[in-house]
Formats: C-alpha cells, sequence, structure tokens
C-alpha cells in the first residue's frame, strides 16, 4: 500500500478557534496541504509520524506587528529562524518599506523565507525611520503610491501603517493621520497606527478611525494613552472599539504595562490581536522584554485569557484583520499545512513588562513543532 500521507501530527488536541473546534484528533499532511483532520489516523499510511499527547495542534500562530526587513531598515531583524522555532507560520511586517523600497521587500524578505512574510506598506515612501523621522517631512508622504503598492502586491501588501509618536512625524501627526486614512480608503484595506507619545490626543486618534482600522501599541504607558491621567478608559477609545476598530498588543520594548493593561481589559478593551513589535532597535540579547511571540502569549495568562481566547488572538483574528481569513488563520482540510504544536508547561517564569514590573506565572506557553506547508521545524521549548 502506498503511503496516504507525508505526515502525521497524532496524539494531540486540535484547537481551531475559526471553527470552535476544541478535540482530540489527528491531522494528515500531504503535499503541503492539510489532507484530513479526524481521530485515528492510520499511521502505516503516513512516512513521518510525529506523536504529540499532550499538546496542542493549532493553526499555525500569526504575528501580526514585527520588523523583518533586515539590512535595509533600521528596525528590520531577521526572524525566519526565530518564527520557525516558536510556532509562528506567517509574520506582518509593520511598515518597514514604503511604495519605493516594497519590491525589494518581496524580493529579500517575502521569497526566501520560510515563513509567510507579509506586510503593511508604510504611508512613507521609504518606510519607518528614526533621526530624522519617517515624516518629520511630509514630503515624504505618498498616499497614492502607498494605496497603489498594496493593490500591486496582493499576495505581500496588506494594508498601510502611518506611526504618530512625535520622533516619526514631528508636528505632522493630524496631517499623517489624515493621508493614512485617504491610503486605506482607496486601497480598501485597514490601516494600522502607532501610537504612544503622539502630538494628537488618543481621544482623536480614536475617533477618526474607521471600523477595520488598527491601533497598535494599544497597551502603550506611553502619554497620551488609551486611559487618563484619572485611571479612566476615555470614552472615544470605548466607542471606537464598539464599532470596530482593531486593538492590537503590539508589545516591543516600551508599549506594555501590566496596570494599564489590567485596567484596559476591565474596561472592556480584550485586546482582538496580540502581536510581539519584534525589532532590530530592541537593545537586550534575546529582544529584551519581548522575548518572542510565545513569551508574550504568556503574558496573557495571568491577565485572566483562557489560552484558547489567545490562541484566536494570534491565529482567526489575526487573519480576519488583514481579510486574509480563507488563507491563513484557520486548520481545515484543504488548505495549506500551516500548523503549530504548543504546551502549556509547568515551568515557572518571570514575566516583565515595559516599565520594570514583573509577574510570577506557574505556566508558560511554548512551542514543541512548527509545520510550515508541510515543512516541519523543531520548537524551541
Amino acid at each position: 500500500m502506498s503511503e496516504t500521507y507525508d505526515l502525521l501530527v497524532t496524539g494531540g488536541t486540535v484547537l481551531n478557534p475559526a471553527a470552535g473546534l476544541r478535540q482530540q484528533l489527528d491531522v494528515g499532511v500531504k503535499d503541503g496541504r492539510v489532507a484530513a483532520l479526524q481521530a485515528k489516523l492510520p499511521r502505516a499510511e503516513a512516512k513521518r509520524v510525529i506523536e504529540v499527547p499532550g499538546c496542542y495542534v493549532t493553526p499555525g500562530l500569526i504575528d501580526f506587528h514585527v520588523h523583518s526587513f533586515w539590512g535595509v531598515n533600521p528596525y528590520g531583524c531577521e526572524l525566519d529562524s526565530l518564527c520557525m522555532s516558536t510556532g509562528v507560520t506567517t509574520a506582518i511586517d509593520a511598515g518597514s518599506s514604503g511604495p519605493i523600497n516594497f519590491k525589494g521587500f518581496q524580493k529579500l524578505v517575502y521569497e526566501p523565507s520560510k515563513t509567510r512574510m507579509i506586510a503593511f506598506v508604510a504611508l512613507a515612501q521609504h518606510g519607518v525611520l528614526n533621526d530624522p523621522g519617517e515624516l518629520e517631512d511630509l514630503r515624504f508622504a505618498d498616499p497614492n503610491a502607498a494605496a497603489a503598492t498594496v493593490g500591486e502586491f496582493p499576495n505581500v501588501g496588506v494594508g498601510i501603517k502611518v506611526r504618530l509618536h512625535k520622533k516619526g512625524v514631528g508636528v505632522n501627526g493630524r496631517e499623517a493621520l489624515r493621508l493614512a486614512i485617504h491610503a486605506g480608503e482607496a486601497s480598501k484595506s485597514p490601516v494600522m497606527v502607532h501610537v504612544g507619545n503622539t502630538g494628537i490626543p488618543m481621544s482623536e486618534i480614536a475617533a477618526t478611525l474607521r471600523p477595520g482600522d488598527v491601533i497598535t501599541h494599544c497597551y502603550t504607558p506611553q502619554k497620551p494613552s488609551i486611559i487618563d491621567e484619572q485611571g479612566r478608559l476615555l470614552p472615544e477609545v470605548r466607542k471606537a472599539k464598539e464599532r470596530g476598530v482593531i486593538f492590537d498588543v503590539g508589545h516591543a520594548g516600551g508599549h506594555f504595562d501590566f496596570n494599564l493593561v489590567q485596567r484596559a481589559m476591565g474596561e472592556g478593551i480584550i485586546p482582538d490581536v496580540i502581536s510581539s513589535d519584534l525589532h532590530g532597535r530592541l537593545s537586550q540579547p534575546g529582544f529584551g522584554v519581548v522575548g518572542d511571540l510565545p513569551t508574550v502569549l504568556t503574558k496573557f495568562l495571568p491577565m485572566g485569557l483562557s489560552f484558547d481566547e489567545i490562541i484566536a488572538n494570534c491565529t482567526i483574528n489575526a487573519a480576519r484583520a488583514v481579510g486574509w481569513q480563507d488563507r491563513i488563520g484557520s486548520l481545515e482540510v484543504g488548505r495549506e499545512a500551516d500548523i503549530a504544536v504548543l504546551q502549556i508547561l509547568d515551568d515557572p517564569v518571570t514575566l516583565r513588562d515595559s516599565v520594570g514590573a514583573e509577574k510570577l506565572h506557574k505556566q508558560r506557553i511554548a512551542a514543541k513543532w512548527t509545520i510550515r506547508a508541510g515543512e516541519v521545524f523543531q520548537g524551541r521549548g
């Protein structure tokens, strides 16, 4: 009898939030795609069998906010090997490239990477910069070209990115936001807005965004934040959440405060997407307080999210936020075999935020295997 499957993943609990599925099932993979999803598939029909008892078999994780334009952009870093060892099969670059160098991102990052490296296109022609910031001079803003780039690269470009912090835009925050929205409307795609240390009020930013646009660094302690000086949630932020603005964690080195997260979540601002914002300017070895996406995910266990909710945040929620739910974010027969095999380890870990606070938690989330289009990679554990 010829083998039916190239790979059989057996003994784990399939957790697919997109379909509301949580069940002990085997996963058969053939020609890079999911060929079967059912109990007790025959081992003899598989070329390779991976035993995963006690593990969760989920869709490949999506890190919704990274900077992967390595060697070209000052924020870029080489992330392919890290993604493949941490369950991340898709990573979304947040504006490291703009209209004039997006072809370079496709050739240098998207094409050679094992990870599916896709990207928001920066409103700024050349992508994000520092000293000077990319939009301190608004002559570098090109909303029409940014919108056209999303349309020209439908398998890579997913939306528009604008950073509104003072170092990036100087006094041009209000106009940069207007131009970004224009580009989003022209490209029929979401706008990701970097907040924290902005020159315009958070209330104005929240009120301006359309349903489906993204506030990244949503829990930043940098003023103005979504919580006012009296510790109350801004009413415009609540209204933005209610009308469908996406709240993305975008942890990074300076945008995660345990106390602020707790207050915001208590007011109903539960994250829609959990992302790392791994980038090359994180100064400490091992990406500092961020570490990797599973480390960021673990931080939400003591914050009250269930494991199932956490996995939804970095699979189907992230896919829907860029309109890619028919391509990624779900584990289904016929789809590309992008799979994460995860464990919840009874391994006490000290979790750190961006302002020096620590939380000791009794468990952590870890990747045992990453499967990308049927190819298997060992996890960091």
